[in-house]
């Protein structure tokens, strides 16, 4: 599936990324589109706040839920939060919860993806690695040091990054694998564009994909 009017992106096997800001200091949330439909919300219909977003983790999961805000605002450590969400329909999905803080002109902002796994299942993930036997050794190794890179660029899990991945290639109809290469070759030359500027994952891919030399990166 591809990108739709907003601009999210839908990985195979359902897997949705969505993306939002927190600013902890004025308790102020931005979601994206996406944001919205994971949490069952048509985009724009509610107000995302702290209150809302706990609201709708599993009551099991809540405390852990709690302890990985406190891990990042009191001690600014990245985290990466793999739970489940009760949506407004009342379904429950198991999602990966990351982000990282920033400071903005003196402003702290949480930046972070949430990655809905619900329906993902293995046997997908093995199609879309493994699409040729005799060089799937080769290509297994790029793609797990592609996952390295964003895990080091991110603060991320590898289950994330792996989804972040998969979801830019359903997007842009790009192999798994040749996305992989890509980020490789950028990192190894130290031209990934958070090397020039805090972007999220979709972006940075999106940009060296910008650039038809793979030679610069604009910021």
């Amino acid at each position: 599936m591809g990108r739709g009017p907003d601009r999210r992106f839908r990985a195979s096997g359902a897997a949705l990324v969505g993306r939002y800001t927190y600013r902890p200091d004025s308790d102020e949330w931005w979601w994206s589109d996406t944001m919205f439909e994971i949490h069952g919300f048509e985009p724009g219909t509610v107000v995302p706040t702290t209150e809302l977003v706990m609201r709708h983790v599993h009551p099991e999961d809540v405390p852990a839920a709690w302890e990985s805000r406190e891990a990042l605002l009191l001690r600014s450590e990245p985290f990466s939060f793999l739970h489940r969400i009760r949506t407004a329909r009342n379904a429950v999905r198991v999602v990966l919860a990351a982000g990282h803080l920033e400071d903005d002109d003196g402003t702290r902002v949480v930046h972070g993806h949430l990655v809905d796994i619900t329906d993902v299942r293995q046997d997908a993930v093995d199609t879309e690695v493994d699409t040729a036997v005799v060089d799937f050794v080769e290509h297994r190794a790029a793609i797990e040091q592609a996952k390295g890179v964003l895990v080091q660029l991110y603060s991320v899990d590898a289950d994330t990054a792996w989804a972040l991945l998969r979801a830019f290639s359903a997007d842009t109809n790009r192999k798994v694998r040749d996305i992989a290469q890509v980020l490789l070759e950028a990192a190894t030359s130290d031209r990934t564009p958070t090397k020039v500027g805090p972007v999220s994952a979709h972006q940075m891919l999106a940009r060296l994909y910008e650039v038809p030399d793979r030679d610069s990166v604009t910021g």
